[in-house]
């Protein structure tokens, strides 16, 4: 079952047409789909393709494991090329009678070992791409390397017609591969385990969610751990200091100073190249303050929400789980904490999520979403997530609770935004379980409830 990536299949799927040279670049980290969609766009297109997988070897290896599968496509004995140029020289010429797709994976590795490789590939496309009928596609794992592919004054730097930066699923696309389980089911697996696909795959939604969460993620050594571990050590060069800094995050430690001074001396900037490394590698992101022109003092929060689990609650008390059942463990140091804090904040992000999705459609057209401070000598406010529009800000409460929510929260909510500076165009609300009939019909207010995000 293929789900999702229509934007990124069309883009693909364009330069699949053969009829002159293109060159397509997808990249992302593991396990986040890439291969399946590159797939997915060759079969829709019908193309015919010489597909390559790039090991984790020597530049001369691949070459000439790489010559024999092409040799073997193109039905030419002693096709023996000396290096990654005359490889690519020789497919781009086979090409201009026989119009095919080079579908290379994994090509982090053949950088890994050939400096040269890009500057090859270069030369070949200034010198025999000219009446080539030939898609390249290049894709690879290793973000800050295939990202390096290109940055200005790079030998490949403005060659490529596509380059996609392939991010793991939104929570709604995620839900799609749960199959018909309850909304409140999809949400507790995405705020858990993520929306990678490859993770999502290997989930059997037919069992409890806490039985699945405590033998496939809690349990030591388990599947999930070792996919999280796995997804820090292929990029991280300092891993320590990179796991203590995802572990503070997680904890609510999320701002720049904080992290800073925590890391080390305070005098000293201990963590912005860390920090910087966990962006490109699209494992964190920002938050920023909507009533502010600067887009300084952001607050940092983990995008994947495996590692967000996994730093929350097992990375911190890997010894303690070694001496105790997973059962155990999980109703000692997890429960509690998941359920009353955890959650709330994940059912939060995906309010957001929704927000930005259906931005000037379901809901009204905002300019901006965020966090909203006001300090003074009297007052001292913080919201957690307010559109800014052109007709005023549109604060959203977020209640992750089994409770309805009535009249009287809604009004002590809207009482906090009293004597405070800011226009307000309206106010909106969203529910883990719905509200009272006596708000269903108060057209003023925005609400949502947990339902309404999986429509």
């Amino acid at each position: 079952m293929f789900v999702g990536r229509n934007h990124e299949l069309e883009r693909i799927k364009r330069r699949l047409k053969l009829d002159q040279f293109n060159a397509v670049l997808v990249y992302g980290r593991r396990r986040i789909g890439k291969t399946a969609l590159i797939n997915e766009a060759i079969r829709q297109s019908g193309a015919k393709c010489l597909s390559l997988l790039a090991r984790d070897v020597s530049s001369n290896t691949n070459l000439s494991d790489f010559a024999k599968e092409a040799g073997e496509f193109m039905h030419l004995i002693g096709f023996n090329p000396e290096n990654f140029y005359e490889f690519f020289a020789g497919m781009m010429e086979y090409s201009k009678e026989y119009p095919f797709v080079l579908f290379i994976d994994e090509y982090s590795f053949l950088r890994s070992y050939d400096a040269d490789i890009d500057s090859y590939l270069q030369k070949a496309i200034e010198l025999h791409s000219r009446g080539a009928k030939l898609t390249i596609i290049l894709c690879g794992s290793y973000i800050r390397i295939m990202h390096g592919i290109v940055e200005k004054d790079a030998p490949l730097y403005h060659r490529f017609n596509e380059e996609i930066l392939l991010h793991a699923f939104d929570y709604h696309t995620a839900s799609e591969m749960m199959g018909n389980i309850p909304n409140e089911e999809k949400f507790l697996y995405y705020a858990t385990f993520g929306g990678t696909a490859f993770n999502l795959k290997n989930i059997d939604y037919s069992l409890p969610f806490e039985k699945n969460l405590i033998s496939e993620f809690i349990k030591s050594e388990s599947f999930f751990e070792k996919e999280a571990i796995e997804t820090i050590r292929r990029e991280v060069i300092k891993e320590s200091n990179v796991n203590t800094i995802l572990e503070l995050i997680s904890s609510g430690k999320r701002k720049h100073t904080d992290l800073n001074n925590l890391l080390g001396d305070p005098s000293k900037d201990n963590v912005t190249r860390y920090l910087k490394q966990l962006e490109e590698m699209d494992l964190i992101d920002k938050s920023f303050v909507v009533n502010s022109k600067s887009d300084r003092k952001p607050l940092y929060y983990l995008k994947d929400n495996l590692l967000d689990f996994y730093y929350a609650y097992l990375f911190k008390n890997i010894r303690v789980r070694n001496i105790m059942q997973p059962e155990v463990f999980y109703e000692h140091y997890v429960k509690k904490d998941f359920y009353e804090h955890y959650l709330p904040r994940k059912f939060e992000e995906v309010v957001k999520e929704y927000l930005i999705k259906e931005n000037g459609l379901s809901v009204p057209f905002f300019t901006s979403i965020g966090r909203l401070y006001y300090h003074d000598s009297n007052v001292n406010r913080e919201f957690d997530v307010v559109l800014a529009t052109k007709e005023g800000l549109i604060p959203i409460e977020c209640k992750y609770s089994k409770s309805l929510i009535t009249k009287n929260v809604v009004d002590q909510e809207i009482r906090q935004w009293d004597k405070l500076p800011f226009k307000i165009h309206r106010f909106g609300f969203a529910s883990k379980n719905g509200f009272s009939d006596e708000l269903l019909n108060d057209s003023s207010l925005l609400l949502l409830t947990l339902n309404d995000l999986y429509k």
